[in-house]
C-alpha cells in the first residue's frame, strides 16, 4: 500500500478530484481549501444519523426519527394543484411492502429519477390511519452500488457552509480524496497506537467524516485532537529552543543564602508554595539562558512577595529590575506595596507612570545602571527609556499587553533580561499548558495563613433585596469598616455605565449622610484618582462607589464589604478579582453580588444566571475560572494570536485534558529524533500560524 505524508498531500491540487472544475476550485480555494490536506482537514461539524435501516412492514406510527428506507421506484407521478403547486410522487416498494414519497415545489424530483431505480430514501414516515405510508420531502439518492450512498443510510457529515457548493460536492470531493490516499504517514508506531489507545492515522481521517457509528467519530476525534496537541508541543519545544538558543541572557548570582536573608527581613513567614516557585524562578535566573515563566495563584495567595524576591535577587546581583503594570492604578498599588516589603532590604525604588513629571532622577538612574526597581505603565516602553543593565524584567496582566509592546520591555539592550510573568486571573492548568507552552509555569496553590473566606450572598433587584444591603452596609459601617461598591463599566457604553455609578454614588450618599461616600471612575483626572485612593487607604472614606478601575492590586485591610451593582454583567473571573478586594485583614467580610434594579434570577440571561451561581458556590479561582472556559468558550481566551491556537480544528481545550495529558506523555517520553522532525513539518504546514507564534519571541 502506497503510504502518503502530509507534505505529499500538500502539494496535489483539488483539480486533481473529479468533477472539480474552475467555479467549484474557486469556490474551495475563496474558503482557504487548496489541495488535499486542506480538503481532508475540513471537518463536519456535525453528523445527521440515517445509518437506521428498516424494512417497509417494520414501519409504525411509533416511529419519531429519521429512518431510511432502501428501495426501487415503482412509479412517478406529478400533480400541480389549482393554486400552482408542484407535487412530485414516487411509489417506492422493498420485498415487504411499498410506500409513496412525495415533494412539494418546484425540486424537479420526475427528471432525477425514473421507474426502475434503485434508491435510498432518509426521512421520518406519516403513518395514515388506513395503514399507508407517506414521507414528506424526504432526502433520497439512487445507488447501484451503497458504497456511493452520501445522502443516506449511514452517519451523513455537516460541513460549515461553503458559498457555490452543496453539502453533497464537498462530501464526494472528500470521499474521492481519501479513495486516493489509501494510507497518511503516521509518527506513532503500531505498539504505540496500543499502548495510547488510539487509532491510526488515516482511520482517524475516514472515521472523523464517515464513521459507521458514534464510537468510531469519537475514536477519530480523539486522535486528531490527540495529533493537534502533540503539534503545539512541538512549537512551543522549537520555539523554547531558539530563543535559548538566539537570546544571551545574564547570569546572576544568586546564593542559597539569598532567600535566607529576604525573609529574614520581611515582617511575615512565607508559605511552602511561595518558597518553591522563588527557588524556580531563582534557579532560572541563575542560568545564562533567559527565563520566561509564567506565575500564576488565586486572589490573595501572595504573588507580589514572590515579585519582590525576584527583584530582591536581581539587585543583589547588581542589576537593575522593572515591573510593568497596565495601569497607573495598578502601577501605584505595586510601588506601595513593594515599597513596604523592599524598605527592609535597603532597595531603591521609582514610579515612572504619564502622571510622572518629575523624571530627571528616574531617567538618569535608568541610564547610568544603578542597580534599583523601576515600576511603571506603557511609559517605560517609550523610546527615551533605555536600559543598559536590566536583569529582570516582571509583566503583570501580561494578556493586557501585546506582543511588541512585551517585546520593548526586554530587547532594549544586548542581553535579554529574565522575563516573569504574573497574572491576577488563574488559568486552569488545561489552558495555561496548551496556550502558555513557551513558558515555564510556577503555580502557587497554598493560601497564606490568616487569609479569611468570603462570605458571598446573592441578592435580586427587589427593594426588599435592597434593603436588605443598606442594614448590611450598616452593621459594617458600626464596625467601623470600609465598602466598596463596584458598577459595570464597559467601554461602548462609558457615558451610561458612568452615568449609571453617578446614580448609585447619589442613592448611597443620601442613605449615608453621616458618613464619607466618594466616587471614583475612569474619567476623573489622575491627581483626583490618587488622592481618593490615598483617602481610602487613611480611613478617610468610608463607602467608595467605583467602576472596575478598582478590579485588581487595590489592597484596603479595613475594607470588609464589596457591593457588586448588576453583578450578571460581569464575568466569572472578573466577579472573582473584584471579591477578593475584601478579606485582606483580620475581620469578617462580605461580597454582596447585587442583581440589576427591577431584574431577578428568573430574568436575567442564562449565562449570567450560570455566573452568579457559581460565584456564589465557588472560593476557588482555578475551579471558577475552568467553569468559565466552558461557559465562555475557548476563543474568547486565547485568540489568534496565542501559539497557533486558532489553528486547532478538533482539540478543545475546554474538554480535552484527558486527551492533552495522553499526548504530553507521548511527546515526552516516545518522540525520537526521526518522528520529531516529522512532526515539526506536519506542525508547520498544519499550523500556518507557526511562524508568526516564532516570529513573537
Amino acid at each position: 500500500m502506497v503510504e502518503r505524508n502530509i507534505k505529499y498531500l500538500e502539494n496535489i491540487t483539488l483539480d486533481e478530484i473529479k468533477g472539480f472544475g474552475e467555479k467549484r476550485l474557486s469556490s474551495f480555494k475563496k474558503h482557504g481549501i487548496n489541495n488535499i490536506s486542506d480538503l481532508l482537514r475540513f471537518f463536519p461539524k456535525k453528523h445527521i444519523d440515517r445509518s437506521q435501516i428498516s424494512k417497509i412492514d417494520s414501519i409504525t406510527t411509533d416511529i419519531t426519527k429519521e429512518i431510511t428506507i432502501l428501495g426501487e421506484v415503482t412509479d412517478v407521478s406529478v400533480f400541480t394543484t389549482k393554486t400552482r403547486l408542484r407535487i412530485a410522487t414516487l411509489a417506492i416498494k422493498d420485498d415487504t411492502g411499498l410506500i409513496r414519497a412525495k415533494w412539494f415545489g418546484p425540486q424537479y424530483i420526475e427528471t432525477r429519477f425514473k421507474k426502475g431505480d434503485s434508491v435510498a430514501i432518509s426521512g421520518i414516515p406519516d403513518v395514515k390511519k388506513t395503514g399507508s405510508i407517506e414521507f414528506k420531502n424526504a432526502t433520497i439518492e439512487k445507488f447501484s452500488d451503497l458504497e456511493e450512498l452520501n445522502e443516506t443510510g449511514s452517519l451523513i457529515p455537516i460541513y460549515p457552509k461553503i458559498e457555490g457548493l452543496s453539502s453533497t460536492i464537498i462530501r464526494k470531493g472528500i470521499k474521492e480524496a481519501l479513495r486516493r490516499t489509501p494510507k497518511i504517514e503516521d509518527f506513532v508506531s503500531r505498539k504505540e497506537l496500543g499502548q495510547y489507545k488510539i487509532i491510526d492515522r488515516i482511520s482517524s481521517y475516514n472515521k472523523i467524516h464517515f464513521p459507521d457509528t458514534i464510537n468510531e467519530f469519537e475514536d477519530a476525534r480523539y486522535r486528531l485532537a490527540f495529533d493537534e496537541f502533540i503539534y503545539l508541543q512541538s512549537i512551543f519545544k522549537e520555539i523554547k529552543e531558539t530563543y535559548n538558543k538566539n537570546e544571551t541572557g545574564i547570569k546572576h548570582t544568586i546564593k542559597k543564602e539569598t532567600l535566607i536573608n529576604f525573609e529574614k527581613d520581611i515582617p511575615f513567614k512565607l508559605t511552602n508554595s511561595q518558597k518553591k516557585v522563588i527557588n524556580e524562578i531563582f534557579s532560572d535566573m541563575k542560568n545564562s539562558s533567559p527565563m520566561k515563566r509564567l506565575l500564576q495563584g488565586d486572589v490573595g495567595s501572595g504573588k507580589t512577595i514572590v515579585a519582590a524576591a525576584a527583584v530582591y535577587a536581581a539587585i543583589n546581583s547588581s542589576h537593575q529590575a522593572v515591573l510593568m503594570a497596565p495601569t497607573e492604578v495598578l502601577a501605584e498599588q505595586h510601588f506601595n506595596s513593594l515599597k513596604k516589603i523592599l524598605i527592609f532590604n535597603d532597595v531603591q525604588i521609582y514610579l515612572l507612570t504619564s502622571s510622572v513629571t518629575d523624571r530627571d532622577k528616574i531617567m538618569n538612574t535608568i541610564k547610568d545602571g544603578t542597580p534599583a526597581l523601576i515600576i511603571g505603565t506603557h511609559a517605560l516602553i517609550q523610546d527615551k527609556v533605555k536600559f543598559n543593565n536590566l536583569g529582570l524584567a516582571i509583566i503583570d496582566e501580561q494578556q493586557r499587553f501585546g506582543v511588541e509592546q512585551r517585546k520593548k520591555l526586554t530587547s532594549s539592550q544586548d542581553k535579554t533580561p529574565h522575563q516573569l510573568v504574573m497574572t491576577a486571573t488563574p488559568i486552569p492548568r488545561t489552558t495555561a499548558l496548551a496556550i502558555y507552552g513557551d513558558l515555564n509555569l510556577s503555580v502557587i496553590d497554598e493560601m497564606p495563613p490568616g487569609r479569611k473566606t468570603i462570605n458571598s450572598i446573592l441578592y435580586e433587584g427587589s427593594k426588599e433585596d435592597t434593603e436588605k444591603i443598606y442594614t448590611l452596609c450598616e452593621n459594617h459601617l458600626k464596625n467601623k469598616s470600609q465598602i466598596f461598591v463596584v458598577c459595570p463599566f464597559i467601554e461602548e457604553s462609558e457615558k451610561i455605565d458612568i452615568k449609571a455609578a453617578e446614580n448609585v454614588y447619589k442613592q448611597f450618599k443620601e442613605k449615608f449622610s453621616n458618613y464619607e461616600v466618594e466616587i471614583l471612575h475612569g474619567k476623573i483626572n489622575s491627581e483626583d484618582k490618587e488622592k481618593i485612593m490615598e483617602d481610602m487607604h487613611n480611613n478617610k472614606i468610608d463607602i467608595l462607589v467605583s467602576t472596575v478601575v478598582i478590579e485588581v492590586g487595590i489592597d484596603i485591610h479595613n475594607a470588609t464589604l464589596m457591593i457588586i451593582e448588576s453583578a450578571e454583567r460581569f464575568g466569572l473571573n472578573q466577579l472573582h478579582q473584584l471579591r477578593g478586594r475584601v478579606g485582606r485583614g483580620v475581620k469578617e467580610s462580605d461580597c454582596v453580588f447585587h442583581v440589576t434594579d427591577g431584574k431577578n434570577m428568573e430574568t436575567i440571561t442564562e449565562v449570567g444566571k450560570k455566573r452568579l451561581q457559581a460565584i456564589v458556590e465557588n472560593n476557588d479561582g482555578f475551579k471558577l475560572s475552568e467553569i468559565d472556559l466552558q461557559i465562555r468558550g475557548e476563543g474568547k481566551i486565547t485568540g489568534t494570536s496565542q501559539s497557533g491556537m486558532s489553528d486547532l480544528k478538533v482539540a478543545d481545550i475546554r474538554y480535552d485534558y484527558d486527551i492533552l495529558q495522553s499526548s504530553k506523555d507521548y511527546f515526552e517520553n516516545n518522540v525520537t529524533t526521526i518522528n520529531e522532525a516529522l512532526i515539526q513539518e506536519e506542525a508547520k504546514i498544519l499550523f500556518p500560524n507557526f511562524s508568526k507564534v516564532e516570529d513573537s519571541t
